[in-house]
Formats: C-alpha cells, structure tokens, sequence
C-alpha cells in the first residue's frame, strides 16, 4: 500500500489568539506531526497562515497548498479541527464535498473525527454551521467596538481625507494639510460664488489642481501607478468628488463614521442611512463655517437640474456608455414625460461620442428581469450558477489551470537545470577544462534562456492564480445572488451591492424593429452575459407602450457574451 503524502494545515486568526496556547501554530503542528506519524502519514510540507480570518479564505499558504494539490504533490489534508480550513460553512462544505474529492484528496479534522474516507461525516455539516456562527457572533462584537470607538470622536477611517492627515502623535485625530487644506477652502469658495461642481471640476483641470486620489497615492496611501501612467490623470477631477466633499460635515470639524458597514462573509459595503451615521462635533479643526457651508451646499442644491420631480434613481453612478465608457445622464423627454438616460460625454460634444440612450422603464426591467433570472438560478442550482461564471470569466479553454500546472513544473524543471549549468560552467572556466571564448558564448546563451523561463514561470504563476481568483469570484457571486432569490424592487442599495456598472450601447434596426443591449457586469461575477430587448421608438413617445424585456432565450437559457 503505497504511503499518503500528507498537508498539515495550520491557521491562527487574531480572535483564535484570545484562547491562549491551545490554539497557537506551536501546539496545531504538534498535534498534527504526531497524529500523521501515528497513522503512517509522509508529511509532504506544513502549510501555516498566521493571523487570517477563516472568513477569509484568499491565504498564502493555503493557495499555495492548492496549488500543490493540482500538480498532484498531496494526498491528504489534515487539521486540527474544521475550524482550522474556514468559518465560512458554504465554503468549507465546497473545499470537503466537492473539491477535495474532485481532486482525489482525502480530509482529515482531527479533533472534529472527520475524515472523508468514511461514509458517515454527518457532524461535518454541523460543525460548519458553528463554525460559521461564531465568526457571525465575532463580527457583531467588532461592529459593536467600531460603532464605540466612533461615538468617541475617534477616527478610524485607513485614508486621510483631502485637506487633513492623521496626527503623527494619534491616528486616531485629524490634524489640517497644508499642502491640500487650500483646495477644500477653494471648492466651497467656488460653490458660495454661485459656481456648480461640474465647473469646479473644470477650473481645477484647467489650473492643473490635483485630485485627491493623486494625493492618496503621493502620501502612498494607496496604489494608483496605473492610473497615473498617463499624467494627464493627475487632474482629473469630477463632480462627485466635489459634491461629496461640500457635502461632508467633516470640513466643520466634525468626526462623521459608519457611513457604510460590511456585510458578513461578503467583501462589501452597503450604504447606511444618513440619519444612522455617528457625528461626533468639534473633534478636529473646522476648514469652512457653518455659514459657508451652509450656503454652498444651498447652493449646489439649487443648481442641480430638476429633472425628475425629486425622483432618485437606484441607477446613479452605474449606468455607463458602451461605446466612450462615460456616465449617462438622467433627462426627461417630451415635456417630463418619459425618463431617459442620455450619453454626456454627447450632451457635451456631439462629436465625443454617438447619439445612444435607452428609457429609464426598459432599464429598469432588463436588469430586474438579469437579477431575477440569475438570483434564481443561484438559488436552484449553485453548481451550474458558479459554472456559468467561471466560463463567462475564464480567457481560454476551462483545462487552463492543468495545462498552465504542467507548464510551470517543466519551466521550473529547465529554470534548475539551467542554474546548475552555470555552476558547472563556472567550475570549468576556473579549471580551465572550457576555453574564455567558449564560456562567454555559452553564459550568454544561459543567460538568455534563463531570462525566458524566468518570464515564463511569472506568466504562468499569474495565469494560474487569475483561474483560481475567477474561481473563488464565481462561488461569491453565486452566494451573494442566492441572497435575492424573489427580488421584485430595485433600489439603490442592492444594486449597488449586486453590480458593478451597466453597460448601454446604441440601438440596432433589425427586420422586427429597433432592439438595445446593455452588459451588466456584477460584483464579483463580471460581464455574466448580455441582454438585448426591443428599443422603444423615440420620435413619438406618446403614443408607445413599454415592452417587456425579451429573455435571450426561449427555454430561459442565459445568452452568452463572447
């Protein structure tokens, strides 16, 4: 019988530290070295995450045991209790019924008497259950220490806002910016002036001001390189961002915090409501007056565009152009009538892009009727609903992963082979078994061929982790859909929450009349598909009716972006 080669897991998270030595990275490898030697295990390698959540299962070491596990390097998997692999039991359940035997591996949780080599694991099931209520339980009580902390005027957000920086004697308190807090006092100078944020926004483009995000990434706050590849970006100011900050009560020197909070076993944010938030005033130095403020956000208020009755769209900040990618406007037509969204990179210049724009009511029901058909199927099958958004994700062929494994083993093979040639080479040329001429040729050539299999290995390291990162996005996704099985509303909460951004493209003449299609791309499933319906007429809007959305397929199959 031949010998299992075993993985001994180990992970220690910041709450597991709170029970003491018993569940140290010390006493797991302990426990699981002498349990694989009592039962003729050949521990292959001891794979340790120290300080990751079990929510959280995107860890070093444990990816680098998948890893080890597709090229076919482990046969056994064993920790200490379930626990140990994740809290999150739809995840845990997914790695112990359905990859692991997949993949030909067996699991073992010691303490927990797991072990899939036998039949009967029914605890499994519930121990994940617990597993998972306790993190729920921990993410109550550091909700409950965040919402403490900030009715105590601490702040706590990881960025420092324009116009302040963190005091380097206490994070915790905002001290003003030189170098930024004249911008803030600019902006609400403007605005009081009568100047609407869509023309602030292009006075600082014009005077060459940069935006915050340039100042984030100056401070290295945080990584934007890409976007400031171009220099031009370092500019580029928008509205919102105006807006928000003469919005925010936090230029009148007042702590605002839990504007957001995190939903559990989701890495996202849903919005609080503005009468939920905790201000705690006079924390920190005031950049405007009260009277100042007052009066620019009165202001701003009074300039934004009447379009919709005091109608709010769900859509806002999502709904993009197809064709130039900038947002679309919300206009009415004919007389307040109907709402349509209209490109405004075309509004502005007719020549910047074409002249595209769907009816708020067509969509509003496409994407109700996309959320509807893809929460359901979430729901009813979430095998074929993770399925189908690895393959609307993946860039090549579904074996990638294997053929990519095999790659990267042969190129590291060479990699080694190639170094120790060096070495011999080396050794030949000081003994002078190999002449000068001969040496230098042949280092080069090494040389050369090393560099290759180097860039080869990192593309092909990349390529592997890019189809185990759609993999994981596909499971989120299907988890988070299978949430609003039965969504009958849409409202700006849970779109945001469900979706990226919404793609509209120019309408098609076709022998049945006018048809649109938007993409949408989800939060963490990306572009799932396309929906196409038919485009009502815009010359006489009158005398229309809104049509149904038409499904892409008869039998309710989703149609497929190529």
């Amino acid at each position: 019988m031949a010998v299992l080669r075993a993985a001994l897991y180990c992970r220690l998270s910041k709450d597991d530290m709170l029970q003491g030595d018993s569940e140290s990275i010390k006493t797991q490898k302990t426990l699981l070295t002498q349990y694989a030697k009592e039962h003729g295990f050949l521990v292959a390698e001891i794979y340790v995450d120290d300080g990751y959540s079990g929510l959280n299962f995107d860890r070093p070491s444990f990816n680098r045991m998948l890893d080890d596990i597709e090229v076919g390097k482990i046969d056994v998997v064993i920790t200490k209790d379930l626990s140990r692999l994740g809290r999150d039991h739809l995840k845990v359940g997914h790695f112990t019924e359905i990859y692991f035997p997949m993949k030909n591996v067996r699991y073992i949780a010691v303490n927990d008497g797991v072990d899939t080599a036998n039949k009967n694991n029914d605890i499994a099931a519930l121990k994940n259950v617990m597993n998972e209520f306790y993190s729920r339980d921990n993410s109550r009580k550091v909700r409950s220490s965040i919402r403490a902390r900030a009715k105590a005027g601490l702040y706590r957000s990881a960025f420092n806002p324009i116009g302040y920086r963190k005091s380097p004697y206490n994070h915790n308190r905002l001290v003003m910016d030189t170098e930024t807090a004249w911008i803030v006092k600019r902006i609400f100078e403007l605005a009081n002036a009568g100047m609407g944020a869509h023309k602030i926004a292009a006075v600082f483009r014009r005077e060459q001001v940069p935006c915050p995000s340039w100042w984030l990434h100056s401070w290295g706050e945080k990584d934007y390189s890409k976007r400031f590849e171009n220099p031009e970006n370092k500019y580029e100011w928008s509205h919102t961002v105006i807006r928000n900050i003469i919005s925010n009560p936090l230029y009148l020197g007042h702590c605002v915090m839990c504007k957001t909070e995190s939903i559990f076993k989701v890495n996202a944010y849903k919005k609080v409501p503005k009468e939920e938030w905790i201000v705690v005033e006079n924390t920190h130095t005031p950049l405007v007056t009260q009277e100042v403020f007052d009066g620019a956000n009165e202001k701003i208020l009074n300039r934004r565009r009447d379009t919709t009755d005091n109608f709010v769209s769900p859509f806002a900040g999502l709904v993009k152009c197809g064709a130039c990618g900038k947002a679309l406007g919300l206009r009415y037509w004919t007389g307040k009538r109907h709402r349509i969204y209209v490109c405004t990179a075309y509004a502005h210049d007719t020549k910047a892009c074409t002249d595209h724009r769907i009816f708020y009511d067509d969509l509003y029901k496409a994407v109700l009727v996309d959320i509807q058909y893809h929460a359901r199927l979430a729901y009813e099958d979430r095998g074929k609903a993770v399925a189908l958004a690895v393959k609307m994700n993946a860039k090549s062929e579904g074996n990638k992963g294997k053929s990519n494994a095999d790659r990267l083993k042969t190129a590291k093979k060479r990699y080694e082979e190639v170094t120790r040639l060096f070495d011999r080479l080396y050794e030949d040329s000081v003994s002078g078994r190999i002449s000068n001429e001969n040496f230098h040729r042949l280092m080069e050539k090494y040389q050369n061929e090393q560099e290759q299999l180097l860039g080869q290995i990192q593309a092909l390291e990349a390529a592997m982790q890019e189809v185990k990162d759609n993999q994981e996005n596909a499971v989120r996704w299907a988890e988070l859909m299978a949430q609003y099985v039965g969504i009958q509303e849409l409202t700006a909460e849970n779109l945001n929450l469900l979706v990226e951004r919404i793609e509209v493209y120019d309408r098609r003449e076709t022998n049945a009349g006018a048809e649109q299609m938007i993409k949408i791309c989800y939060r963490f499933g990306g572009y799932i598909g396309e929906r196409i319906f038919a485009a009502k007429v815009l010359k006489h809007p009158k005398k229309e009716h809104i049509r149904q959305p038409e499904e892409r397929r008869r039998n309710e199959e989703v149609s497929l972006v190529s």
